[in-house]
């Protein structure tokens, strides 16, 4: 029976920890739709897209990466309107930046969304693959976070 605590004790100690994954997104209106800054963790963009591990990302890597990282979001990032539907997204790449956030590489995103940001919401379901993984969605004053428990925002509730 020691041994049987001794081996659970010994496998328990070796569980390594991780840091928890977060993505953030500021949005702010606009006169054609909504307007929007998402910062994903490079980090978390090279696991979920099954870039090499053993390596750093560079910038040479995003660039020649792009239409993957496009991909990605269109498939799990969405904005619907009132009706339901889906709205264009737009990002351009060239924009797209790296900042440092909490000791943290992040790629900034600025994007676009035809939906009238007083009627839509945001389906957000990046990441699905890490199971700790939320966004923090600023406007204004407020901050709402989305996590895989529940995907859908509705910004009705947090506009100005």
């Amino acid at each position: 029976m020691k041994w049987l605590a001794i081996m659970s004790f010994s496998l328990s100690c070796t569980v390594s920890a991780h840091s928890l994954s977060t993505a953030f997104m500021q949005l702010k209106p606009t006169d054609t739709g909504l307007s929007a800054t998402l910062e994903l963790s490079i980090n978390d963009l090279q696991q979920v897209l099954n870039w090499p591990a053993e390596q750093d990302v560079r910038w040479s890597d995003i660039q020649k990466n792009k239409l993957q990282i496009l991909s990605y979001l269109e498939q799990h990032l969405q904005f619907n309107s009132a009706a339901k539907t889906h709205c264009e997204l737009q990002t351009d790449p060239t924009t797209w930046s790296a900042i440092e956030k909490n000791h943290t590489y992040y790629l900034s995103l600025p994007l676009f969304s035809t939906c009238n940001a007083q009627q839509s919401s945001l389906r957000y379901q990046i990441f699905n693959e890490l199971h700790d993984h939320k966004l923090i969605v600023s406007w204004s004053d407020q901050q709402k976070v989305v996590t895989q428990q529940n995907p859908v925002l509705d910004l009705t509730q947090m506009a100005p």
